[in-house]
């Protein structure tokens, strides 16, 4: 494999090597050279915390503590260190970005101290379906926004229909006024293959309109920085891998809806002209996808071909 290639997949396959470690048993060293725990401070009273390839935010007043997802029960214990690091004020709110569990669970240790939970409405009624005993229900519900503050530290939510869950929020921390996204996109990696090509969680009829929706949060917001809920490995000057700032350009947010356009867009053409649903995919020339992150014939033919059911039965 040349350089060129190796380049091209870094980000998408270093990100993917790391997620699967978390089927491993926790003494595994998560990945050469990287830390399992990082705490970033990003100003304002805003700090991003990493869990292995998971990352969340918390907001640090002098009245108190606004935490995000939680990750799991191991992953709390290290956030709640993390936090005490950083300042001794109480966590007051734990806040949900959505449903996953691999996201909300492990949130009793926020709890046992009288933190409040905050999800997306929705969020209730997918916990009450699929309900996991390591997950904290919901205290406090909204609809379309809502704003927790604590001290001079708040945090926006914007619910803007479904994506990648249901109930999926965006967030903005202030008054860094940085964005807070989840399994949408992170910094440097708008351009991706999806981590899971046959996209069984994905929301397609939304997708786009959702994106559009955040771009316009962060026009009107003048936000020119975010935050995404995963870690993205790149690469120096010289080659040698290494982990990605927290936040980075809200160009990706672009780039990702772009990407759904392109693979909506081609999808779309090629039933119109007549193609049958079930052999779409392998009828799209992939020339205009090879530039894209983790990109293989495989992958993007199973991704097609999850579009293409979706055309045919709106979900």
């Amino acid at each position: 494999m040349n350089r060129n290639m190796m380049q091209k997949l870094s980000v998408y396959s270093i990100v993917f090597f790391a997620l699967s470690f978390l089927h491993t048993p926790v003494s595994a060293q998560f990945m050469p050279g990287v830390p399992m725990t990082q705490t970033e401070s990003l100003g304002n009273g805003l700090y991003a915390f990493r869990w292995g390839p998971y990352r969340s935010i918390f907001l640090v007043s002098d009245a108190g503590v606004i935490v995000t997802d939680p990750i799991n029960a191991q992953a709390a214990e290290a956030y709640r260190a993390a936090i005490l690091e950083v300042t001794d004020q109480p966590v007051k709110f734990v806040v949900y970005s959505h449903s996953h569990w691999d996201h909300t669970a492990g949130g009793k240790i926020f709890k046992d101290e009288g933190a409040q939970f905050i999800a997306q409405e929705k969020c209730v009624e997918n916990l009450a379906w699929s309900p996991n005993p390591d997950v904290v229900m919901p205290d406090i519900t909204f609809s379309d926004r809502y704003t927790v503050s604590v001290g001079d530290a708040s945090l926006d939510l914007f619910y803007f229909g479904p994506i990648h869950d249901t109930c999926m929020a965006v967030m903005v921390a202030r008054p860094a006024n940085i964005l807070f996204t989840v399994d949408i996109t992170s910094p440097g990696s708008g351009r991706t293959m999806p981590f899971d090509e046959t996209a069984p969680d994905f929301h397609f009829y939304n997708a786009v309109n959702y994106l559009k929706s955040v771009e316009a949060l962060v026009d009107q917001e003048n936000i020119t920085s975010f935050i995404g809920g995963h870690l993205v490995i790149g690469e120096d000057e010289n080659g040698k891998r290494i982990v990605l700032p927290s936040a980075g350009s809200v160009s990706a947010i672009t780039e990702r809806r772009e990407f759904w356009e392109q693979v909506l867009a081609a999808v779309k053409d090629e039933l119109d002209a007549g193609t049958m649903s079930l052999i779409v995919h392998n009828k799209i020339d992939l020339t205009q996808f090879e530039d894209v992150k983790g990109f293989s014939e495989k992958k993007m033919r199973a991704l097609l071909k999850r579009v293409a059911s979706y055309y045919i039965t709106g979900r």
